[in-house]
C-alpha cells in the first residue's frame, strides 16, 4: 500500500478548494495546517450538513463533549475491512471528515480504496454483474430491541417511524419492514454500485467486504446482505472484488493535526490494526448540498 496517492493540501485551505479536490479525486488529506477540534468542526460545518450520531442500532462510538455530530471512530484496536459508511441503511452520509489528535505508535492507519477505480479494474464480466446487481441489507432486531429503539410496543407505530424515510430515499433505494413473534426485520434495498455524489459515476462502494456472504448468519446477529430474491450474494464475485481492492488500497499514516476528508459515495475506507490505545481520531459525517455537487 502507498500513502502518496491521496491529494495532500497544506495549511488550512478554503472549503471550496477542499470540495473541488473531492469532486476530482474523491478524497483529500489536509496536512501542516495546525488543525484542532474547533477548526475541524468549522471546516465540517462549511462542507456539509453534519449528522448527529445515533447509536441505537450500532453503539460503537463515543460522542465528544456535548456535540452529537462529533464522535470517536469505532472503539477498539482491531483492523477493519474496507466499507462504505452506513451503506446498509437509508441516509448514508455523503462526506466523512476525520481529525487525528494523536496517531498510534504502531499502525492504525486509515485505509482507502477508490470505488470508481476498483469497478474499472474488475474483469468485464464481473464488472457487468456488479453494475446490474441490487442488494438488500437486512437488519434484524429482537422485540425488546425495537421496542426500546422506537419507544413503543405498537408494531404499526414502529413501522410508521421507518416509513418516514421513504420520501428521502434515492431513486435506487427501497425499504420494507417485516415482523415475527420474536423480531423485526428491516430490509434496505440499494444498488451494489450506486452513483457518486460528484458526477454520478458508478462506483463499487458498499459494505460487502465487511459482511461477506459466506453463510446465512446475521453479522453480529443483526445484519446480513441478500439479493432481492433472498439468496446470498455470490462469494466468488466478492472475493474477486476484494483481491482487486487489495491492489488499489492506500494507507494514510496519521500525523497529529491531520484532517482527512472522504467522499463516502466513492471511497471505501477501513483501518489497520494497532496496539497503542492512546490513538485518538475523531470523525464527523454529513450530507452535501446537492446544488454544490451538481
Amino acid at each position: 500500500m502507498h500513502d502518496d496517492q491521496i491529494p495532500v493540501l497544506t495549511g488550512q485551505p478554503a472549503p471550496d478548494t477542499v470540495l473541488a479536490t473531492l469532486a476530482r479525486h474523491g478524497a483529500a488529506l489536509l496536512r501542516d495546517g495546525g488543525w484542532r477540534r474547533e477548526t475541524f468542526v468549522r471546516l465540517g460545518d462549511a462542507l456539509m450538513t453534519p449528522l448527529p450520531y445515533d447509536g441505537a442500532f450500532h453503539d460503537e462510538r463515543d460522542v465528544v463533549g456535548d456535540d452529537p455530530t462529533t464522535t470517536t471512530v469505532t472503539r477498539g484496536t482491531r483492523g477493519m475491512p474496507l466499507h462504505r459508511e452506513a451503506s446498509y441503511a437509508p441516509g448514508s452520509p455523503d462526506l466523512l471528515t476525520f481529525l487525528c489528535e494523536r496517531p498510534a505508535a504502531d499502525g492504525g492507519g486509515t485505509t482507502l480504496c477508490d470505488g470508481v477505480a476498483l469497478l474499472a479494474a474488475l474483469p468485464e464480466p464481473v464488472r457487468e454483474q456488479f453494475e446490474q446487481m441490487e442488494i438488500t441489507w437486512e437488519s434484524r432486531m429482537s422485540t425488546a430491541a425495537w421496542q426500546r429503539m422506537f419507544g413503543t410496543t405498537d408494531r404499526s407505530v414502529a413501522q410508521g417511524a421507518l416509513r418516514r424515510w421513504e420520501p428521502y430515499l434515492r431513486p435506487w433505494e427501497s425499504i420494507h419492514v417485516d415482523f415475527t413473534d420474536e423480531a423485526m426485520t428491516i430490509g434496505f434495498g440499494t444498488r451494489c454500485t450506486p452513483p457518486t455524489v460528484f458526477g454520478t459515476v458508478p462506483a463499487f462502494c458498499n459494505s460487502l467486504f465487511i459482511s461477506r456472504p459466506r453463510d446465512d448468519e446475521y453479522r453480529d446477529r443483526r445484519l446480513r446482505v441478500r439479493t432481492p430474491a433472498g439468496t446470498a450474494v455470490d462469494d466468488d464475485l466478492v472475493a474477486t472484488a476484494a483481491a482487486a481492492a487489495a491492489d488499489l488500497t492506500v494507507a494514510v499514516p496519521w500525523q497529529a493535526g491531520d484532517v482527512l476528508v472522504v467522499d463516502n459515495s466513492r471511497y471505501l475506507h477501513g483501518r489497520q490494526a494497532f496496539q497503542d490505545t492512546g490513538r485518538a481520531v475523531l470523525v464527523r459525517m454529513g450530507m452535501l448540498d446537492r446544488a454544490v455537487a451538481a
